[in-house]
This record gives C-alpha cells, sequence and structure tokens, in this order.
C-alpha cells in the first residue's frame, strides 16, 4: 500500500457495520474505499465466539431494530450467516477493497483537509472521509512481575494458543478480559477448559452492560470460576522439566495451578483510541456525534456500530453504515 495512496472513504474494522458501509459506498457509486481490521477476516467476532450452528439474529437481548438502509440478512445460523456476507460482499465486488491483520495506529485530520490513517510507522493513507466501526483496539500492558522463562510460552494475551481441557486463567476486568472469559466458556471446541476469572477488584466495574451481564451470568451459574478480589503476587513454574505449568501466587497466601494464563491488562481502548484521534467523548466514554449522520465533532470522520452504543445489533450497524453513506453522499 502506497504511501501516498488517497482513498474517498476508509473504514475502520470489517464487522458489521464496516462490511455495510463498504457495499453502502459501493451502492453510492464511491469505489475508492479501503477497509482495514486487526482480525485475519470480516465478522471476526462472530466467527470466533458463535459456536457452530448458533443462530446469527439480527436484534440484541430483546432491542429491535428493522434494516432501513441496503444492507440486510436473513436469520439464521452462524454458518449461513457468513456464507449470506462472502456473497454479499462479492456481488458488490468490494472484497479486494478489505485489508486483515492490519491495526490502525490512529486517525488524524491533517493540514491539507485529508485524514492520515496510519497503518504502521511509514505507511499512511489518505483518505476524504473516515469511518470508524471498531469495539477495541490494540494489544494488553503486561503485569509488573516476572516471567520466568521456563513458563513464557503459557503466559498469553489473547486466546490464540487456548487448548480443549487446559486449566485457563483469564486476568483482567475490562471489557477484553470479560470477552475472553465468557466467549471461552462458550466456544466450540472447548468444553473440556476450566476457564477462572482474576480481576484484584471483587465486583465488575469496567465492563460495559452487555459483557457485565454475559460474565455475571457464568460467574454466578459457575461455568467460570471467580477469583476476583485478590490480586497475583508471582508466577512460577511447576512439573516436569519442558512440559511446566504455572502456579499463580495471590496476594492471600493461595495458590493455583493453570496451563494457560492469558493477560487482559488493558491497552489501547475505545477511549485511547477516539481521543488521539481527536474525537470527543461524553461520560461513559462514548463518541459524541449527530444521531442522524453519526459525524463528530471532525468533519468526515464517522463513528459507528460497537464503538457508539452497547446494543449489540446488527440491523443496528447496518443501518449505521447508510445513514453515514447518505450523509457523506449529501455532500460531495
Amino acid at each position: 500500500m502506497a504511501s501516498e495512496k488517497v482513498v474517498d472513504i476508509a473504514i475502520i474494522g470489517a464487522g458489521p457495520g464496516g462490511m455495510a458501509t463498504a457495499i453502502e459506498a459501493k451502492l453510492a457509486g464511491i469505489n475508492n474505499i479501503l477497509v482495514v481490521d486487526k482480525a485475519s477476516t470480516h465478522n471476526d467476532m462472530i466467527h470466533k465466539f458463535y459456536k457452530k450452528g448458533k443462530r446469527v439474529d439480527k436484534d440484541w437481548m430483546g432491542r429491535k431494530a428493522e434494516f432501513e438502509g441496503n444492507v440486510s440478512f436473513d436469520e439464521c445460523s452462524k454458518e449461513e450467516y457468513i456464507k449470506q456476507m462472502d456473497d454479499l460482499l462479492a456481488s458488490h465486488g468490494v472484497l479486494d477493497k478489505f485489508i486483515y491483520d492490519t491495526e490502525i495506529w490512529n486517525v488524524v485530520k491533517a493540514e491539507d483537509g485529508l485524514f492520515d490513517v496510519k497503518l504502521s510507522e511509514d505507511n499512511v493513507v489518505k483518505a476524504k472521509n473516515v469511518v470508524v466501526s471498531v469495539g477495541r483496539m490494540g494489544k494488553p500492558n503486561k503485569p509488573g512481575y516476572k516471567f520466568p522463562k521456563a513458563i513464557r510460552p503459557r503466559l498469553n494475551f489473547n486466546l490464540s494458543k487456548v487448548c480443549n481441557g487446559e486449566r485457563v486463567m483469564i486476568v483482567g476486568g475490562g471489557d477484553t478480559a470479560g470477552e475472553y472469559a465468557y466467549g471461552l466458556v462458550e466456544l466450540e471446541g472447548m468444553e473440556d477448559c476450566t476457564v477462572t476469572l482474576n480481576y484484584r477488584k471483587p465486583t465488575i466495574t469496567r465492563m460495559n452492560p452487555l459483557n457485565t451481564e454475559m460474565t455475571t451470568k457464568h460467574l454466578d451459574d459457575g461455568t467460570l470460576i471467580n477469583k476476583m478480589g485478590v490480586d497475583v503476587e508471582s508466577v512460577e513454574p511447576v512439573g516436569d522439566e519442558g512440559e511446566e505449568r504455572v502456579q499463580v501466587n495471590f496476594t492471600d497466601g493461595t495458590s493455583e495451578v493453570y496451563e494457560r494464563i492469558v493477560f487482559a491488562l488493558g491497552g489501547t481502548s475505545p477511549k485511547d483510541f477516539l481521543v488521539n484521534s481527536k474525537i470527543e467523548t461524553g461520560k461513559w466514554d462514548e463518541p459524541l456525534m449527530d444521531e442522524k449522520t453519526l459525524e463528530t465533532n471532525i468533519p468526515g470522520l464517522y463513528t459507528i456500530g460497537d464503538v457508539v452504543t452497547d446494543q449489540g445489533s446488527i440491523a443496528l450497524a447496518f443501518n449505521h453504515a447508510s445513514f453515514v453513506m447518505n450523509d457523506i453522499v449529501a455532500k460531495r
């Protein structure tokens, strides 16, 4: 991707909102677009956290939203939904507009009136408009205590290395920790994992309402082991050489042994990304924008989908894409 490339619309995130924005742009006659996602495929959360055969609904948690734009889908199983989305992207000729496995560092409006979308230190794409459709970004922070060399492979920052049957402890109290914890409990093929959630505070205070509800449900029914209200003091290897497991020593004097520790201790949150992009935020760190157009305080910069609502409705994300595109077209 050449650093001097200029696109009409840069779309950050390939979930339902970002994907629908690409299709709405194509239907509006805007072909010079780019979609960037840190995952390896569109609709990554559905790929990862929906069990095989699980129904994909347009609404979420009883909150209704009717399709108002050009993009919709028939409620169906996970596999059928992914196929519908694959077919939609292919039929509208936008598959080649997607770049995966790429994180956005930030988005800044430059003096020339264009947005600098920073893909890496030396790779910047210029964009006339930017649509942000993300939930959270970035890598988690590392804890302060040392990792003995023998167990470093068992100390991770995502779920990619977790194997079925392992005793896993998720460390953190934010949205990522909650999604990792209940997501792993519900993940197909991981039924024999034992999952523990550890956080230094005794109650959940930092998760959005949806993640709080889902995490609390699993804590209450015992499918997620509660190790909250206590901090990790140290970790050390136990077991035979080459097959060491992780002994976690807690500040209350107890110890437990795990095959895998996953740290989700913050990082570049949506708030960080919004602030770095100079987007004004409200009391709950939500972006402030025009409710009809979803344009932020920065002209040409829009926020849609999960970054602006905790409703999780696919229909709503699709509608957001339509609202944004109507505004972009009206200003051309």
